[in-house]
């Protein structure tokens, strides 16, 4: 069968992984990518830009152009409204297919997204298996009931998925990145994950609503990994395809095992040897875990903290560590001489004006600071954060509507509703967050002491001045993950301009 993958603003992991199944099956795949420029839910959100560069009716003409016998679509909140409208407007020229929705977001309001018009299938969860066993039975005119987390719709009645926990974690493939060579230069920037799960529950996160979705069923520890000679295989073999240059490990954590751990970093710099980067847990960095990353060649650590505030980060976010602890972990990384990146969540329930500048003065005199990473709050369907926002009367019903229809604000941008003041005191926060690395320790106290930095509240523009210092601080700070991303933006630019864009694979 003849399947496309759309996908939009950067590559897709997930995606990456079902390419290698479908066409280990020997069904011919291709992905559709829109560009998605300064709208891609990844990197830069400027409206009246987005508009300008705006590809998206050429990326469905690509697809009509195909004659697709199915079109499956990776799917989180950030991009349900685009898959929607991407796959309506594909319909009004073409029917002869069917849709596969799969990815967090179906699986998370499953009734929600089988009633659209342009869902025909649904997976919840892992999709590799539902999904070869879908396309065999489409092919050969087979029965859809006993495939496992399979919804589907038959005569206007909807036939929900018996759910089942597929524990394929060990086995997962090595993701197809020919789909994306027209794409990403995958020399530069070779992106891969090792795991399934995470070590905790953050109520903020999609591994919050996946713990317990599974819980019932599972057997065994919530994160699942691939051995260390799979990884390290497929490093081996895509260094040698691609001639690469950096690594990415995309795993909420590198791993929940310090057995794996020490075995990656001391077989990774003998077998693999390139720079890499990786996301850590501050509850795993209060021993040898930085220096080991050191040894092993780690160039970039991109560490979770999201709040300074105890209270907050125990009670709101559901996570462990204490303060203590975070101060330890950064104290740990500047011994190693690890360059790392801290993540901060902005409007956070119960956090104030204080705990912001707190957070500050801490990371201020960390010389290995190469960016404070500013998420805004944003509520996803069915994780506890948002179920507690729900209960304090933080959000409402409609809220909720819109959160489950994937109709509020990326991340990236200002999150979740707030009111119009407390946006702008926030976005203050932002630029002082940004500026950190690149300003002397003494002058940022002084800023903050003096209340000087207060004036960024009035500062008209603030986003576009935000995203002018964070091009500067990443070419000053040679962070090289930021660096390659605004590279490539501009190249993407150039080629949206002379219509040079590409929006089908080979």
């Amino acid at each position: 069968m003849k399947v496309i993958f759309p996908v939009m603003g950067a590559e897709n992991i997930s995606v990456s992984y079902m390419v290698t199944v479908c066409k280990s099956l020997g069904h011919s795949v291709k992905v559709a990518f829109d560009r998605a420029l300064f709208d891609d839910k990844q990197y830069f959100s400027i409206g009246f830009l987005a508009k300008l560069f705006d590809k998206k009716q050429q990326v469905i003409e690509g697809i009509i152009k195909e004659k697709p016998d199915v079109i499956a679509l990776s799917v989180f909140s950030d991009n349900y409204q685009w898959s929607l409208d991407l796959v309506r407007r594909v319909k009004e020229k073409y029917q002869d297919f069917v849709t596969v929705w799969g990815g967090i977001h179906p699986t998370s309001v499953p009734e929600e997204v089988i009633q659209r018009d342009e869902v025909d299938f649904l997976i919840e969860g892992d999709g590799e298996l539902p999904m070869t066993k879908l396309l065999h039975a489409l092919e050969n005119g087979k029965k859809f009931k006993d495939i496992p987390n399979l919804w589907f719709k038959k005569d206007g009645e909807v036939h929900p998925g018996k759910h089942v926990f597929l524990n394929d974690g060990p086995n997962f493939p090595v993701p197809d990145k020919q789909v994306f060579e027209s794409f990403i230069p995958i020399e530069e920037y070779y992106l891969t994950v090792t795991n399934k799960g995470c070590i905790q529950k953050c109520s903020f996160c999609s591994e919050n609503f996946k713990f317990d979705y599974e819980s019932e069923l599972r057997e065994g520890p919530f994160i699942r990994e691939k051995s260390v000679s799979a990884v390290i295989d497929e490093l081996r073999e895509m260094k040698q395809k691609y001639n690469l240059k950096y690594v990415d490990i995309k795993n909420n954590v590198l791993s929940g095992s310090n057995k794996w751990i020490k075995e990656f970093c001391e077989k990774y710099p003998k077998q693999v040897g390139l720079p890499f980067r990786v996301m850590v847990q501050p509850l795993q960095l209060q021993t040898d875990y930085a220096f080991l990353l050191k040894k092993a060649n780690c160039h970039h650590v991109q560490m979770g903290i999201e709040s300074f505030n105890p209270k907050v980060r125990k009670e709101v976010l559901l996570r462990d560590e204490t303060t203590e602890q975070v101060i330890k972990a950064l104290d740990n990384l500047e011994k190693a001489g690890i360059n790392f990146s801290a993540d901060l969540i902005l409007g956070l329930p119960g956090e104030s004006e204080e705990d912001l500048i707190f957070a500050l003065k801490t990371l201020s005199p960390r010389k290995h600071l190469i960016r404070a990473s500013i998420f805004w709050l944003q509520y996803a369907p069915k994780v506890d954060i948002t179920n507690q926002a729900l209960k304090q009367g933080f959000i409402g019903e409609k809220e909720e509507e819109l959160i489950n229809k994937g109709l509020q604000d990326n991340y990236l941008s200002t999150g979740s509703a707030m009111e119009a003041e407390r946006k702008r005191i926030l976005k203050t926060y932002h630029i002082m967050f940004r500026l950190l690395p690149i300003v002397p320790h003494k002058i940022m106290m002084w800023f903050l002491d003096s209340g000087v930095y207060r004036v960024f509240r009035y500062l008209p523009f603030q986003i576009a001045f935000i995203i002018a210092i964070d091009v500067f601080v990443s070419y000053v700070r040679k962070d090289y993950y930021a660096k390659w991303i605004m590279k490539w933006y501009v190249k993407q630019v150039v080629k949206n301009i002379f219509g040079r864009t590409k929006f089908i694979s080979s």
